[in-house]
């Protein structure tokens, strides 16, 4: 059988099409110096995840293979891309394609850190809809980024994102300025309200639509009602609120009665009453 290196410098154009995106890298290295490759071809080394750090930063070396943005963008994304080949290219690639290599794991962290600072950079370019496309989708430094948004919807999309975190959270509930529409997405629609901490910090944020803060005030323990009732900074409506419903007797495992529970006294939920 012919060597690897041997077919590789010499087969058809056809063949090499048939050959690269599976072939090993011997195969892969001598094909580079095949007459017939061509930037078609390339594209597909550039495909193939056996390819060698060698081959990769050879190609990136050649600028009549790295013309076209569709050859930067995949050997940016090309987990054994060298890195000092790699990061001369991210600066040519659109804020679509630096989000997803910020957030591809595979990639070094050197170049997912300068693709996350060239998106900050362009970030004020962005228009609402680019930066909400962002938000459910950035990595954990473009997330940190974004917590700062003023849109709602920026705000509500990056909320719903899986890199999203209850610490994140607590940073963006500290902002006084918040949007209301994103409060009362947050308190009324999203399972976020249903974390203590988040119940905590949106019963006592001032701009917390009335409605929606009373809701959450319902949902509190006794423990809970009797911090918000203490503490002088939240609204005087929530605190009122949590003041009134103290007033209401407790089941034993804490949880408040229903006026309706103290005349039927029983298993709770269920009347005594025929």
């Amino acid at each position: 059988m012919e060597p690897l290196a041997q077919r590789g410098r010499t087969d058809a154009r056809e063949s090499l099409c048939l050959a690269l995106p599976t072939a090993p890298p011997e195969y892969l290295l001598a094909a580079l110096d095949n007459p017939a490759l061509g930037a078609e071809e390339v594209a597909l080394i550039l495909e193939n995840r056996g390819a060698t750090a060698e081959i990769l930063g050879r190609i990136g070396r050649t600028p009549g293979w790295m013309r076209s943005r569709e050859a930067k963008r995949a050997l940016v994304a090309h987990p054994k891309a060298p890195s000092t080949v790699s990061r001369r290219f991210l600066p040519h690639l659109f804020w679509k394609d630096l989000v997803a290599v910020a957030a591809n794991l595979r990639i070094l962290p050197v170049v997912r850190r300068d693709a996350e600072k060239l998106v900050r950079l362009r970030l004020p370019e962005l228009t609402t809809g680019e930066r909400v496309t962002m938000a459910r989708v950035a990595s954990r430094g473009l997330v940190v980024l974004l917590r700062d948004a003023e849109e709602p919807a920026v705000l509500q999309a990056l909320a719903g994102s899986p890199r999203f975190t209850e610490g994140d959270l607590v940073h963006v509930l500290a902002r006084p300025g918040l949007p209301t529409e994103f409060l009362g997405w947050l308190a009324d629609r999203s399972a976020w309200s249903q974390r203590a901490e988040a119940r905590r910090a949106l019963v006592r944020h001032p701009r917390t639509p009335s409605a929606s803060a009373l809701r959450l005030v319902a949902k509190l323990t006794r423990r809970q009602l009797e911090d918000l009732a203490r503490d002088e900074t939240a609204p005087r409506l929530v605190r009122v609120a949590a003041e009134r419903r103290l007033g209401v007797d407790t089941h034993s495992d804490g949880s408040l009665q229903s006026p309706a529970d103290r005349r039927h006294p029983g298993p709770r939920g269920l009347s005594t009453s025929r």
